[in-house]
Parts: C-alpha cells; structure tokens; sequence
C-alpha cells in the first residue's frame, strides 16, 4: 500500500520550530517576554459607524471588513486598535493570518477572535515585521494551535507565549531592517522591469503570429507564405495515464511522470513521482520522446512545456510529438500565444488544435 502523507495549503507551515545556538551578542527570549497583551474594550452604540477589519492569510497584511453601525454588529464584544498594534487571528494564524496595525486603521475594531499585542521595549515594530514572515516564527503559530483540522485550528496564546526566539540588540535589528527594505526596494525596480520586458515579449508575439512581422533568410530572401495546417500533419498527439496508485510496483522506478502542477517551465526534466516499466505497461500513459511537448488539458489548462528526456504523464495532458522538419519550439510559443484560448475552449481543446497556422517547411 501506498504511504498516506498530511498535505497543507501552501499558507500554512507545520514543521517543528527548530533553533540553532543562539548567535553572539543574540539573546534568547520566549515570545512571551516580547510582548503585552492589551484590551480595549469597546461600548458598542447603535447608531456610531465602526471600521472592521480582517487579516489577510499568508501575511497579506490587515484589510477593512466593513463598516456598519452598532445594532448591526452581530457579535457585541469588540475592541479598538491602535496604529503600532500587533494583531494575530486566532482561527486563521495557521494559515498566517497576522499584521501590524498601519495608522489607516487606527480605531479599527476587532472581536475576541483576535489577539491584540504591542510588542515591548527590546523589539522593533518594523524588525516584527520581517519577523512575522519568516518559517520559524510561522511553525511557532502553528504550533501553538489546537484542532482535528487545519480549518479548525484555535489559536492558544498562551502556549505560543512558551516558545523561545533569538533576537538581536535594537542596533542590530535596524541594521537587518534597512537591509531588508533596501532588498525590497530592489526587488520592485527589478519586478517593474521584468513588467515591462513580459509586456515588450507579448507584443513582439502578437506581431510575429499575426505576421506584420515576417523574416528572412541568410541571403535576405523572403520566407515562403504560411499556411494552414491540421496538427495531425505535424505532430502525434498523444493522452497519459496513471498506474493504479495501491499497487507498489508501479511506482518508485526510473520512468519520469508528470502531473499538471509540474509544468513551471519552458523546459522540465523531472517530476516528483516516478513509474516502472511495469507501472507503464499496465497503464495507459505512454513513453514520450524528449522534444515532446507536454500540454494541460486538465486543471491548468495550457500549460505547456518541453521534456529534455523520455517521460510519460497523467491523464490530465495531451501532449505533442512534432515530427520532422517541424520545429517543437514554434510550436511552444504558439501555444503560450495562444493559451487563452485553451482557456476559453478548455471542454473542447482538441478542437483548437487542430486547426492552426505554421510557417511552411522550405
């Protein structure tokens, strides 16, 4: 029998908090001894506004709920926050459901689902803030929560309050954060650039397949007219399969076997799981050459990429093996051209294929 393992959302972090030796001029301290707890009860009013605000999961930050008056607060026990304001969510910090409190929701309300902390003298709001979002601080909450389901958890503050953190000296802390923020500030220059580079791609493809732009030869002579073609002219298509998972000796051979969330690349090598000769034989996957190009037509839809060696794949992909002189790459970037498409027709995506314009063999 095949071996069950626990799978989480990608937001949650369950490994065991582990700390190395506390570095040199570090001190170690439980998160208990960072913090302070507060409680600011509010006296609800029927006909006063509040602003209710939520966390966002993956440390998206605090967003605005609503804004509704008194007598339409379902749940009466509600506290203010203030800017400066650590705010963890009891149900959802599994899934990384913390932020610190900006000045735009000064005021804001919570209920007691909430954890309200502001953090103490040796640690900086904006070091936290870092803090927050790296693995050992995540599995620390985890951790500290209780339940039979990860969309069940609660929180226990206490129990989170015993686990133990290095953290450096206030000056060191500073250090950290202008590095980081400097990090960050490369990263949006960067990120707009690419931005701008996918953008200038797109358009190069949208002309190239339109063809308002058209290419020459090495002696400057015009390419021959493109013309229409079925895909069965150019290429095999062709489905995978899966071996019967309870059945060990169809698994952990040598035989590569995509799935859809494998395809992240032009070019894929590996896959998470392999099959055996006997796995392939008893199944309906087939041996893919290298050069074939594995396509969704499940879940993801058009995604595509190019084997760099044989594979098979599930039943979620209909992959293509261009036959010579055609060229597998043109092939690829058509199909990323045109993936919305494959999008819009995805119940019927062999009917997309097979009719398509190519640039004539010469």
């Amino acid at each position: 029998m095949s071996k069950m393992v626990a799978t989480f959302p990608r937001s949650v972090q369950p490994g065991i908090p582990k700390l190395a030796d506390t570095p040199k001029g570090w001190t170690r301290y439980k998160l208990g001894d960072l913090f302070d707890v507060v409680s600011r009860p509010l006296k609800m009013q029927d006909d006063v506004e509040y602003d209710l605000v939520t966390v966002k999961r993956s440390r998206g930050g605090i967003t605005r709920r609503s804004r509704l008056p008194g007598r339409k607060i379902s749940v009466q026990s509600q506290f203010y926050l203030r800017e400066g304001d650590f705010l963890i969510s009891k149900r959802q910090i599994v899934h990384g459901a913390c932020g610190i409190v900006s000045a735009e929701f000064d005021g804001s309300i919570v209920s007691n689902e909430y954890a309200v902390l502001r953090p103490r003298e040796m640690l900086l709001l904006d070091y936290l803030r870092y803090l927050s979002h790296s693995l050992y601080f995540q599995q620390t909450c985890f951790h500290a929560s209780i339940g039979v389901h990860v969309e069940k958890m609660i929180f226990k503050l206490e129990d989170w309050f015993r686990w133990e953190i290095h953290l450096p000296p206030l000056n060191v802390q500073r250090r950290i954060v202008s590095g980081l923020i400097a990090v960050e500030r490369k990263l949006t220059v960067f990120g707009e650039t690419l931005s701008h580079l996918i953008n200038f791609k797109r358009g190069v493809m949208d002309r190239i397949f339109s063809q308002e732009i058209r290419f020459t030869d090495s002696n400057g002579a015009a390419f021959p007219e493109w013309e229409k073609k079925r895909l069965a002219d150019i290429a095999t298509i062709v489905g995978g399969g899966t071996p019967e998972s309870d059945v060990p000796e169809y698994w952990g051979g040598n035989i590569v076997w995509f799935t859809p969330s494998e395809i992240k690349s032009k070019f894929i090598s590996d896959s998470q799981r392999h099959i055996t000769q006997l796995g392939l034989k008893r199944s309906s996957a087939k041996l893919l050459p290298a050069g074939a190009l594995i396509l969704s037509t499940r879940a993801t839809v058009g995604e595509v990429g190019i084997a760099t060696r044989e594979c098979t794949t599930n039943q979620g992909f209909q992959s293509l093996v261009v036959q010579s002189p055609h060229y597998n790459q043109f092939w690829y970037y058509w199909i990323k051209k045109y993936k919305h498409e494959f999008l819009r027709r995805a119940a019927r995506v062999s009917d997309l294929l097979c009719n398509c314009d190519l640039v004539h063999a010469s």
